[in-house]
């Protein structure tokens, strides 16, 4: 089925007074596969390139909100209107699922998306939304979401001039999880034990039922409250290789990373430059930041990070626009 993008005609306006840029906001969807997704068009008045924001695996709204957990960073309606404030049309992209928005209009289809290859097609509809403009057009994707921008950047027909990884893994997603258990468990001189963990994500890429008892571990607890189209959808996504993806960007790429980042530790961004191996590769990375790009208070339990609403560090848009203006369309 072929995406279909509507644009409505609200529109919302607001200045930016310390750079004296009018920005607008537009709403729009698109439809991909049996699904209605919500975008958000961030535009100032004279726009010198444009950038496609990709979220990341959680379900998050337009603005980089999260309602089933009750987490509102809104690291994306932040990112978008800094750029904004830079000169950017900034495209945003709700993720599907409950609170974000998003619509199932045809549900004999819509089951395609437990596939995380379908993430593609929905990024595909956001890049033909995205606006026309004089200057670079640029896919960026923040964590998951930049694994999706690799494989999007590398599609026949979709002439990117650069690509961002704003917090992008460099493992599949139940190494990524296997990391943070072992974070969550961790104490002092001590090796987790991690038995149970590794026992279960054995099950799940054999198709298998969990082993019994693990649905009590608090450690695998989360993967056996999960339904089985979660499960699918996770076996789906643990299937690609990062590594690879991004080897296959020939577009200029760069590397956002917090290293105060629990979700995706600094050396994925490490793992993911030497993976390019000579192709135009920068890299900006803010010490003290977190995942969602804030600065958090010391002793901060790494779940509670998650949670901080402040706005997100704006050094972060500084760098990707720095970098866009030096990219060649």
């Amino acid at each position: 089925m072929m995406a279909v993008a509507a644009m409505t005609g609200l529109a919302a306006a607001t200045e930016n007074s310390a750079q004296a840029i009018h920005l607008k906001e537009m709403a729009g969807t698109v439809v991909v596969q049996g699904v209605e997704i919500p975008y958000r068009l961030t535009t100032p008045d004279h726009p010198q390139g444009a950038i496609l924001l990709i979220p990341g695996s959680l379900f998050s709204d337009v603005d980089g909100n999260y309602p089933a957990m009750g987490l509102a960073p809104h690291a994306y309606a932040d990112l978008a209107r800094q750029l904004g404030a830079k000169g950017y049309a900034v495209l945003r992209m709700a993720k599907i699922g409950p609170g974000t928005g998003s619509r199932t209009i045809d549900p004999a289809i819509a089951a395609i998306h437990n596939d995380f290859r379908t993430r593609i097609d929905v990024a595909a509809a956001g890049w033909r939304a995205l606006p026309r403009v004089s200057g670079p057009r640029v896919i960026a994707g923040h964590s998951e979401g930049a694994v999706v921008a690799f494989l999007l950047a590398a599609q026949p027909g979709i002439d990117a001039d650069g690509v961002v990884s704003l917090s992008g893994p460099s493992q599949s997603i139940y190494a990524i999880m296997r990391d943070q258990v072992a974070t969550l468990n961790a104490k002092p001189g001590l090796e987790p034990d991690l038995t149970a963990f590794d026992a279960a994500i054995a099950a799940l890429r054999a198709g298998q039922a969990l082993p019994p008892g693990l649905a009590a571990n608090p450690q695998t607890m989360m993967l056996a409250s999960m339904p089985p189209t979660a499960i699918a959808y996770l076996n789906s996504v643990d299937r690609e290789d990062v590594l690879q993806a991004v080897a296959k960007v020939r577009q200029p790429l760069l590397i956002v990373q917090g290293g105060w980042d629990f979700s995706v530790p600094p050396r994925h961004a490490d793992a993911l430059g030497q993976a390019r191996k000579g192709l135009p590769t920068e890299r900006a990375f803010f010490p003290e930041l977190t995942h969602f790009y804030k600065h958090a208070p010391a002793n901060l339990p790494p779940m509670q990070a998650m949670g901080i609403a402040t706005e997100s560090e704006p050094a972060v848009a500084d760098a990707i626009a720095r970098w866009a203006s030096r990219l060649r369309r």
